[in-house]
């Protein structure tokens, strides 16, 4: 607990979306009317699905429970964090994996720059890794109309990863602070 306040004193001081934005996402205003300063709404949303059409891009099999599958297909839960009304400025934003019994599995982590354009805004990720400090992995620019921006994330589940079955979580970290969690269960068959 003491942990817990120490990191929301150190993240209010912090520049980007204002941290009580960050706080209105997190108890439970996700993707509604939580006002930004600029007064564009800033909201963050997690959808879990199993597969990605690879020409559509839309995410099949939505939901918040997944069975092991032999099923090549059914290898991943997929991750999307879907971002709205962002600040322009440098944001870090951490996805953590979370197993059954609370304990990280492992975590992905970005820089998401999100600059003003003549036509709207442009978002640039770069994904970075802590024990490379000279890995840097950019994605193509994004351009729209409004700062809104998704970021994407996996879970393997194959089978020959003997993944224990129970409730697994996503958390996303927004400048260092819990910006919003799903949970989900995964089922698997018993191991000997």
């Amino acid at each position: 607990m003491t942990r817990l306040l120490i990191c929301i004193a150190v993240c209010a001081g912090l520049a980007g979306c204002g941290q009580q934005d960050v706080a209105r996402v997190r108890d439970g205003a996700a993707l509604e009317a939580a006002e930004a300063p600029d007064g564009d709404a800033f909201g963050a949303g997690i959808v879990l699905c199993r597969r990605v059409g690879s020409k559509t891009g839309k995410r099949i099999a939505v939901g918040d429970a997944f069975a092991e599958s032999p099923e090549k297909k059914n290898r991943y839960i997929n991750a999307f964090v879907d971002v709205s009304g962002a600040t322009p400025g440098t944001h870090q934003v951490h996805l953590v994996w979370i197993k059954p019994g609370g304990r990280e599995m492992f975590r992905k982590f970005a820089e998401v720059a999100v600059t003003p354009a003549p036509e709207g805004f442009v978002t640039e990720v770069a994904w970075l890794k802590a024990e490379d400090l000279q890995y840097r992995k950019t994605e193509d620019p994004v351009a729209g109309p409004e700062p809104d921006f998704t970021l994407h994330t996996r879970l393997n589940v194959a089978p020959d990863k003997a993944r224990v079955p129970g409730e697994y979580a996503l958390r996303v970290y927004w400048n260092r602070e819990l910006l919003v969690e799903k949970t989900f269960t995964f089922e698997a068959p018993e191991r000997g």
